[in-house]
């Protein structure tokens, strides 16, 4: 944008581009002021509402794309992976829809749509990237909808026969990735994991396998987040299992393979658990011998003070569930006889 300048009545004055017309000639439009400021400023509203509506006649589709690729640099690859998914597969119904043209009953009518067909929390997925690529180029732009409501669950972790008996009959090779989520480990940190990681039976938690937007396994040189990287104490038994060596631990299997041989191997036994419940099962553990959460924190790779240790793993192990309702139930036997 041109700088403003002087006129001889003493006001200021820009000169700010419009268009390009046919001929190929600029055309500009002029802003005055009783200060220099004061006409940039008009000059620079003009330039940005102008902006603002050449990003409203983007198309949905165009948008997403957009969001997409303005985050590749610094969202995961997995998080890249799942929108590029999303992207093709659930947003059809409006991609050809221009951003102007949206109204809150658009949407909601798209949200719906989705629900007879999606579990809330998919639905809420999809609807967090659209939100995020419309909020990019449309950040005055607001739209109300109601989204599905969240589905309630009563998480249980494993009990301790459950693990005892999942380990014990395992083959060696799916026994030490469940060595390793027994210590809570994701599959993806343990399947990175290397014999160099570890030293005096404790092991350096800083990487990751993950899919690429091309769903290819690669081994991205720095954990899921900042607290990720941690330094775990191994168990004795967990040493001697992996033994020595070199390069990559669990070098047999990727993260997905893991979790086909682990349910494989559950549906066996006829135990209905999760692999990632096991690290449930050791959040939960860790309250139940009132080990500090700012250690389990560490020792997990959870944000300091984060809730979601305390309300998405720390859950009833059934086991132990029971055996606490048994002790309150004592205790009020006691009171009453």
């Amino acid at each position: 944008m041109a700088k403003a300048k002087k006129l001889p009545s003493g006001s200021w004055r820009v000169l700010a581009y419009s268009h390009t017309d046919a001929d190929g000639k600029q055309h500009r439009i002029s802003f005055t002021g009783s200060t220099k400021a004061e006409a940039e400023a008009k000059a620079a509203q003009y330039a940005n509402n102008k902006k603002r509506i050449r990003y409203t006649d983007l198309t949905v589709g165009e948008a997403i794309d957009g969001y997409i690729h303005a985050k590749e640099g610094v969202l995961s690859p997995r998080s890249i992976r799942d929108y590029t998914r999303i992207r093709h597969h659930d947003f059809k119904s409006i991609e050809n829809k221009r951003i102007r043209s949206l109204t809150s009953e658009d949407l909601q009518l798209f949200v719906s749509d989705l629900s007879r067909r999606l579990a809330p929390k998919t639905v809420r997925n999809i609807y967090g990237l659209l939100t995020a690529s419309l909020s990019l180029y449309a950040p005055d732009i607001t739209f109300r909808v109601s989204l599905p409501a969240k589905d309630k669950k009563r998480p249980v972790s494993p009990s301790d026969d459950d693990i005892r008996r999942l380990y014990e009959t395992a083959h060696p090779k799916l026994k030490i990735c469940l060595g390793f989520a027994m210590c809570g480990m994701r599959r993806g940190e343990f399947c990175a994991l290397k014999y160099e990681d570890i030293t005096d039976g404790i092991a350096h938690i800083h990487a990751d396998i993950i899919q690429d937007k091309n769903n290819k396994w690669i081994y991205k040189d720095r954990p899921k987040t900042g607290e990720s990287d941690r330094y775990v104490k191994l168990p004795q038994f967990v040493l001697d299992l992996i033994g020595e060596g070199e390069g990559f631990i669990v070098y047999f299997y990727n993260p997905n393979s893991v979790t086909q041989a682990f349910i494989k191997h559950r549906n066996r036994l006829g135990i209905n658990i999760r692999l990632h419940d096991i690290r449930h099962f050791y959040a939960s553990s860790a309250a139940i011998l009132q080990i500090p959460d700012i250690y389990v924190e560490d020792m997990g790779g959870w944000r300091r003070g984060s809730s979601v240790m305390k309300s998405v793993y720390q859950n009833n192990i059934q086991s132990m569930s029971d055996y606490y309702a048994d002790k309150m139930n004592d205790h009020l036997t006691k009171i009453i006889k």
